[in-house]
């Protein structure tokens, strides 16, 4: 009947526009830029909880959307980059699920996720941090301080030393009396040599921050793209 035409006249061109700008999200977030917004307090105190930053997978070279393939990089992460990277406790779901997700994220503005841990709680895709230690670097760690040793070098340096624009790192507080320098989170990292694509991520926040110290370096692959503000 007339109803039943009007609906499917405001219907069908009103799913076609979400569809469309669904579509258009993915691209331009997987390829060019990005809002994410931060859950922790990790990199404080650069970023606050619930800041919004902006990032590009521009620089890194953006994955092609629907594919493995990845588009040319025009640079690698370096020293002091503060980075969002793809979370290693995040599991990407099984179809369905795999396309649900990106459609949830875009309809809740990126805050909702339908990954779950056995308990239930939500499990963030990705997080963001500060890369301080390239392929080849020799680094460890005394006190929250990383110091490094660049290939080639036979002496160990400051993290601060090697860097354009030294950063504030939030070193006091945060772990619970009689936390020992192995345990995760722990301002004690014995010295290790990081591989061809290897890369060693930390929050500038030291005692609350989940990074290499934890779950070890990063491969290149994980790091999804560039905090431009």
């Amino acid at each position: 009947g007339y109803g039943a035409r009007v609906v499917r006249g405001l219907l069908v061109p009103l799913l076609r526009g979400l569809v469309l700008a669904c579509i258009l999200y993915l691209v331009i977030s997987g390829m060019f830029l990005s809002a994410f917004r931060v859950d922790s307090g990790s990199m404080q105190p650069l970023l606050q909880l619930r800041d919004r930053v902006l990032v590009s997978p521009l620089p890194f070279g953006p994955r092609i959307l629907f594919f493995s393939a990845r588009l040319p990089a025009y640079r690698e992460p370096q020293r002091g980059d503060v980075v969002v990277v793809r979370s290693p406790q995040y599991l990407r779901p099984s179809f369905p699920l795999s396309v649900l997700e990106p459609v949830v994220r875009f309809f809740s503005g990126q805050r909702a996720t339908v990954v779950r841990d056995p308990t239930g709680a939500r499990v963030p895709p990705y997080m963001v941090k500060r890369v301080v230690g390239l392929p080849g670097d020799t680094v460890r760690m005394s006190g929250f301080r990383l110091s490094v040793m660049i290939p080639g070098s036979a002496a160990f340096v400051d993290e601060l030393r090697l860097v354009d624009q030294p950063y504030a790192i939030a070193a006091q507080g945060g772990l619970p009396s009689g936390w020992q320098s192995q345990f995760p989170f722990s301002g004690e990292v014995p010295s290790r040599v990081l591989r061809d694509g290897e890369y060693f991520l930390l929050g500038d926040n030291r005692p609350d921050s989940s990074d290499s110290r934890s779950w070890g370096p990063l491969p290149r692959d994980q790091i999804v793209g560039k905090v431009l503000l």
